[in-house]
């Protein structure tokens, strides 16, 4: 076929982009375009490049740093925005784009309104709450990694691992990151880790990359199997910007991998470092400790003396004592005997016995109570003598009642004796019938 067109001269590749930039020029010049944001980056000379789509087609644009400040808002993916611009072909890659002039919001994307319902629903569950979040164990030995295999993310988890802390293991479970596949994929993944049961903690991420590709990270089911994981995870996404439903429901979000594997583990030559310097530090305090003791040791020596000799002492001490308490018992027994003494001789004085001794006797009624008062007798009564040596038997043959008032005890015993002398001698009582039985007894 190209003999067909051997008279025909070729176009350059430069020349058909020119041809192609001149036709959008002259028919796509002055275009109103309707869509949703995607990646957005903003260059470090000011110009703004981001992405345009809807449902079924997607377009790189850029807008000039000079029109990006008649901007009277801040884009964000996921906004549905209108643009003004033209079409044009960058000719150093030869794609077609759009250049915008001009950009305002119209209204959140569908894109964009799914995930922040999504995220209010996931927040109401509690899988986002700050209380649930896990503290990542302090020096693991086995750290599961859910990432691409041919990625940079492999390669740069495991290059600072092995650099910070050699001999750590780590158990790679490879996985789709970006894609239709990737949310199912990553759940599997993550699956495998979990039936191991043998990781501490658990990196999940990817290298950089544009901000649609977060769309795994923001899948339903992927937040659901972090959130229900045995152990804690970390968010490697690679976005530092933009934040995803994993970054709020890992447990620790990372920059970047390298970021990721620093974070969990610590540096191995300085945790060496550390337990050397605390180990000189407890020497150091032992010794100050030990030398003190010693110096109480030989101060408190010094003001001891020999045991033998304080023995002696405490000896002398005991004898000493002994004597002087026998002493005191010795004076105390003579008080207490003195004490008895006159005490017996007070109750020998006051004894009813020492009175009969002197010729008195106790009289005693039939029920052996002491006769007090001559009205408590009569006539024909027997009462019972007691005296200093022995006991008798007696009749009442009568009795005198109290003296008058004012009349003395002399007096009456005068009466009494005068009375009983006056007496005929035929009113002798009969001898006492209980006497005589007591003595035939």
């Amino acid at each position: 076929m190209l003999a067909d067109v051997e008279g025909e001269a070729p176009l350059s590749v430069g020349e058909l982009l020119h041809l192609v930039s001149g036709s959008f020029e002259r028919d796509f010049s002055h275009l109103l375009v309707t869509g949703e944001l995607g990646a957005i980056n903003r260059a470090a000379s000011g110009h703004l490049y981001f992405t345009l789509s809807d449902s079924s087609a997607c377009i790189d644009c850029v807008m000039w740093r000079g029109d990006t400040f008649r901007l009277a808002f801040q884009p964000r993916q996921g906004d549905e925005v209108l643009v003004r611009g033209r079409m044009g072909v960058f000719a150093r890659s030869g794609r077609m784009q759009l250049y915008a002039t001009a950009m305002k919001p119209v209204g959140a994307g569908a894109a964009q309104k799914a995930f922040e319902l999504l995220r209010a629903r996931l927040a109401a569950e509690g899988l986002f709450a700050a209380e649930r979040k896990r503290a990542l164990p302090f020096l693991p030995s086995v750290i599961g990694l859910v990432t691409s295999r041919t990625g940079a993310a492999v390669h740069d988890v495991i290059v600072t691992l092995r650099r910070r802390c050699p001999g750590v293991r780590v158990i790679l479970s490879s996985s789709v990151v970006q894609g239709g596949d990737a949310p199912r994929s990553i759940v599997a993944a993550l699956a495998r880790l979990a039936e191991c049961e043998l990781c501490e903690v658990i990196i999940v991420g990817r290298g950089g990359g544009a901000a649609e590709d977060l769309a795994a990270f923001n899948d339903e089911a992927v937040v659901r199997a972090v959130a229900a994981f045995p152990v804690p995870v970390v968010s490697a996404v690679g976005h530092e910007v933009d934040v995803s439903l994993f970054d709020l429901v890992a447990d620790l979000r990372a920059a970047t991998p390298t970021a990721a594997a620093e974070a969990v583990v610590p540096v191995r030559a300085e945790l060496l470092s550390a337990v050397e310097t605390a180990a000189h530090r407890l020497r150091s305090a032992m010794q100050r400790r030990l030398a003190e003791l010693r110096l109480g040791v030989d101060a408190t020596g010094g003001r001891l003396r020999h045991p033998a000799a304080r023995i002696a002492e405490l000896r002398q001490q005991a004898d000493r004592f002994a004597a002087h308490l026998e002493r005191a018992l010795r004076t105390r027994a003579t008080d207490a005997a003195r004490r008895l003494a006159r005490l017996s001789a007070s109750l020998d004085a006051l004894s009813p016995l020492a009175v009969l001794e002197r010729g008195y006797s106790l009289a005693a009624d039939a029920n052996g109570h002491l006769v007090r008062d001559a009205s408590e007798l009569s006539a024909g009564d027997t009462i019972e003598l007691r005296f200093h040596r022995g006991r008798a038997g007696a009749r009442i043959l009568w009795q005198q009642p109290a003296p008058a008032t004012g009349q003395t005890p002399a007096a009456q015993t005068v009466q009494e004796t005068a009375r009983q002398t006056a007496q005929p001698a035929d009113d002798a009582p009969a001898p006492d019938k209980r006497r005589d039985d007591r003595r035939e007894n």
